[in-house]
């Protein structure tokens, strides 16, 4: 028996059908079956409901469309207030206004009898003498237009009162005292003002002239600049959006970079701020998207994770990671990448490398390898679908996971191997391809390394070969190999889940870090630290998780990947990552327990087999040859990620390589955003002693001025790193 077919509302329209669609009906074998039309999901709503809901769409689409600071209550109390203060004043701050725009207009009236401008420009250029007589002329002729204007005035007004009456006169006197007033208004930072009782409203800063100045204050453009506003400010519910145009010349990265001076002269916490550049066609380098937050959009409860009730999970698609502030979802990927999570104790970084890792379990096809450096029950889950598990961060666990790294080594050359002698068909770009991975005859399913506290593996200070105390230890061992495969692994289809809460540079090389391509650094210490995870010159770039409150747990910056799951190293978003209890990931591995089983791809510790492989003597050779030191005990530290005294950390990244000797104290500071005093006292402090002529004359000054050291700031710089 067919479903029944949809019924009309109290409206008369048609609503559509939720349930699912019946089946085309057949005449007979030879009869064509049309394909069904898509399948509407809608709610059967009433007449008054439908009514209620247009209602409130016109009311909140007429509000788009009203100035700033009339689109809420809160700022449409303090515009009224504001209006009806200033009408209130206004008898008494009319004639005073009118009294300082006769002086102003007198002034420029003298101004321009004297000829100010040119004489001026005559003696700058040293030929007043010779245009003493042209100047004579001009005055003499200005002088004479005054008096016959004047005089004309004088008797038009005389006339006027003869023939018209007193009506005309004061209709223009009353435009000429307005116009006056409006040229002496009192301008803002002029002298005389005083101080408010109250607080700026951020509704009222949206509006658009006083954006402008918010702009000015936080001296990201210049007092004649202005912004161009081409989405108007609209308060969509939850907070302030808008899209402006800088003045030319102007980069939307530098502003990005101050943020919190942005968000200081907008009266919020930098945390409800979002400042974005906006890329494609439609945007261009001085082009910016705003969003403000009514309230701290971090606050509110996290929000669970869908991998708690996720029948399985296809680990080719991106996987479900957090949200931003405007609740917009962000997806991690984690296939043809690796991820690096660092942050201090008890701000959820071992909650964070769950969330990719329980993925990874709710996909049959994929194998999965985790080392807990910490040891306790935070990942014991996994046990039940780890092809290789170790708990704790003894030296055998060590070395255990030295032969699984080796182990994961020889099948990432092994698998290049195979790839290349596969047909172009098969595999068309020398990597793997979701049709390899699940193909068990294959044998190369996706492979996810993760490994917690992994600090307590990469700075094990014990020799590798119990015969050669002095020899390479067990952390530069394994740094080696993790390197290995985050470098070559991706095409192959491994990934790594890195997390440590000591990020710094000793712990994880340049070397290593430069291979994970996504990284997420929740709450740090030091903007070194933050840079440690982040990359080199993020912090520069406005990028600076140290900044990070304490009580947002699991809020951190995510670089590498945006809310549309694509690549993009240049920008960081700040996460609030889903929330995955312990409990919801222990029944994930049971599902993928149970799928794994039912594709028969359980394998390792999880099925039982505990032994390691044997790697063959050549393999074993192929790899000492191929996986190259990068790292550990005595590999290379990048210079800028040792955690410098603030300034010099700030001066390394302005001061050019081809620059040496003086250079003018106060021109350093203004690279950094310091006053020449602040800096050298911070200089100072920082062990940078200051040039045996403290004071000389430098780029073309008149006078000797304050000035610093380069390459004394350099040899700080070197000493500092040498000691580390």
């Amino acid at each position: 028996m067919s479903e029944p077919m949809p019924t009309d509302d109290a409206m008369g329209k048609l609503v559509p059908f939720p349930g699912p669609v019946p089946e085309p009906v057949t005449s007979g074998p030879a009869a064509e079956v049309e394909p069904a039309g898509p399948v509407l999901d809608a709610e059967l709503i009433t007449d008054e409901e439908y009514r209620r809901s247009k209602a409130r769409q016109l009311a909140e689409s007429a509000v788009s469309r009203l100035p700033a600071q009339w689109q809420t209550r809160e700022s449409a109390r303090q515009a009224g207030a504001e209006l009806a203060g200033r009408a209130v004043l206004a008898p008494v701050q009319f004639p005073a206004a009118v009294g300082r725009g006769l002086a102003v207009s007198a002034r420029a009236w003298w101004q321009w009898v004297r000829v100010a401008d040119f004489y001026d420009a005559s003696k700058a250029a040293e030929k007043l003498a010779d245009r003493w007589q042209e100047i004579a002329v001009i005055r003499r002729r200005r002088g004479v237009i005054t008096v016959v204007a004047s005089s004309a005035t004088a008797l038009g007004g005389l006339i006027t009162e003869l023939t018209a009456g007193s009506l005309p006169l004061l209709v223009t006197g009353g435009a000429v005292s307005t116009a006056l007033a409006v040229a002496g208004r009192r301008k803002d930072g002029a002298g005389g003002r005083s101080t408010q009782l109250g607080s700026r409203s951020l509704a009222w800063l949206m509006n658009g002239d006083h954006l402008v100045v918010a702009f000015r204050d936080a001296k990201l453009i210049g007092k004649d600049e202005r912004l161009m506003l081409v989405k108007a400010p609209r308060h969509d519910g939850t907070g302030w959006a808008l899209t402006i145009d800088l003045p030319p010349s102007r980069k939307a990265s530098d502003v990005i970079s101050k943020r919190e001076s942005l968000a200081s002269a907008l009266a919020v916490d930098e945390v409800r701020l979002i400042v974005e550049r906006v890329r494609g066609d439609d945007g261009h380098a001085g082009r910016l998207a705003l969003w403000v937050g009514d309230a701290d959009p971090y606050a509110a409860a996290p929000i669970a994770s869908p991998l708690g009730t996720a029948a399985s999970w296809d680990l080719w698609n991106p996987v479900p990671f957090g949200t931003t502030a405007r609740g917009t979802d962000v997806r991690l990927p984690v296939v043809w990448t690796s991820l690096l999570i660092g942050a201090i104790p008890r701000q959820g970084k071992t909650f964070v490398a769950r969330l990719p890792l329980t993925a990874a379990a709710l996909d049959p096809h994929v194998r999965i390898i985790i080392a807990d450096g910490k040891g306790g029950k935070d990942f014991r889950p996994f046990e039940q679908v780890a092809h290789r598990f170790i708990r704790g961060a003894r030296e055998s666990d060590a070395r255990r996971l030295i032969r699984v790294l080796e182990e994961c080594a020889a099948d990432v050359a092994d698998r290049f191997d195979r790839l290349s002698e596969m047909d172009d068909e098969l595999c068309p770009e020398s990597k793997v391809t979701p049709e390899i991975t699940r193909d068990p005859a294959h044998g190369m399913p996706l492979t996810v390394v993760g490994i917690d506290e992994v600090q307590n593996f990469l700075g094990m200070d014990v020799p590798l070969d119990e015969d050669e105390p002095k020899g390479k230890k067990i952390g530069t061992r394994i740094c080696e190999l993790l390197t290995y495969i985050a470098k070559t692994g991706p095409a192959a289809g491994y990934s790594l889940i890195l997390a440590t809460q000591k990020p710094d540079a000793k712990v994880i090389p340049d070397g290593l870090r430069g291979q994970l391509g996504t990284r997420f650094a929740l709450k740090v210490m030091t903007y070194q630290a933050s840079e440690t995870i982040l990359g080199a010159g993020t912090y520069k770039a406005g990028m600076d998780a140290s900044r990070l409150l304490t009580s947002h747990k699991g809020v951190g910056l995510l670089l590498g990947a945006d809310g549309e799951t694509e690549l993009d190293a240049g920008t960081a978003t700040t996460v609030r990552t889903h929330l995955l209890h312990i409990r919801e990931i222990r029944q994930a591995c049971e599902r993928g327990r149970a799928l794994r089983e039912q594709a028969g791809t359980l394998t390792g510790d999880a099925a039982g087999q505990r032994e390691l492989s044997e790697m063959d003597a050549g393999m074993a050779a192929r790899l000492a040859d191929e996986v190259v030191t990068t790292g550990g005990e005595n590999g290379p530290v990048d210079a800028e990620m040792v955690e410098l005294p603030e300034v010099l950390g700030l001066l390394v990244e302005v001061i050019e390589d081809e620059e040496h000797g003086v250079i003018a104290t106060e021109e350093l500071a203004g690279r950094i955003g310091w006053t020449a005093k602040a800096l050298g006292e911070a200089l100072r402090r920082a062990g940078v002693p200051a040039p045996s002529t403290p004071r000389q004359r430098v780029g073309g000054s008149v006078h000797a001025i304050s000035v610093t050291d380069l390459d004394a700031i350099r040899a700080a710089v070197v000493e500092l790193n040498d000691g580390h």
